[in-house]
C-alpha cells in the first residue's frame, strides 16, 4: 500500500529562531563546515583604515593603537592623551570629554 506523505510545514524544527553569524553546510562525506560571512572579515578591515586615518587634534600625528587616545564628545575629533593632559586612569572618571578647543566655546544666548 503506497501512501502520499505530504510535509509538514508548521512544526518548527531545530534551527527556528536562532541566529547564527555564518551559514553552515554539509559537505559530501556528511561533515558540517562553517562557512563564516565575508562582510564581517571587510568590516575589520574598514575598521583598521579608518584608525589609520586617523590625526590627534593637537599635534597632528598618526593613530597608534599603542597609545593612549581620547575622543572629544562635542565635535568627535580624536587626541592623544598625553597631547590634552589626560591619562587613561583620569578618563575613566570623565561621563563626557571637550577637547581643549570645544571647551574654550562658549553657547551663544
Amino acid at each position: 500500500v503506497v501512501t502520499e506523505r505530504k510535509p509538514i510545514k508548521d512544526k518548527p524544527t531545530v534551527d527556528s529562531g536562532s541566529k547564527s553569524r555564518g551559514s553552515t553546510k554539509r559537505s559530501n562525506d556528511g561533515q558540517v563546515k562553517s562557512i563564516p560571512k565575508l562582510a564581517d572579515d571587510q568590516g575589520y578591515e574598514e575598521e583598521e583604515d579608518e584608525h589609520s586615518e586617523t590625526l590627534c587634534g593637537t599635534c597632528g600625528g598618526n593613530y597608534n593603537a599603542d597609545e593612549f587616545w581620547i575622543g572629544c564628545d562635542i565635535c568627535e575629533r580624536w587626541y592623544h592623551g598625553k597631547c590634552v593632559k589626560i591619562t587613561p586612569a583620569k578618563a575613566e572618571s570623565i561621563k563626557q570629554y571637550k577637547c581643549p578647543s570645544c571647551s574654550m566655546k562658549r553657547g551663544r544666548p
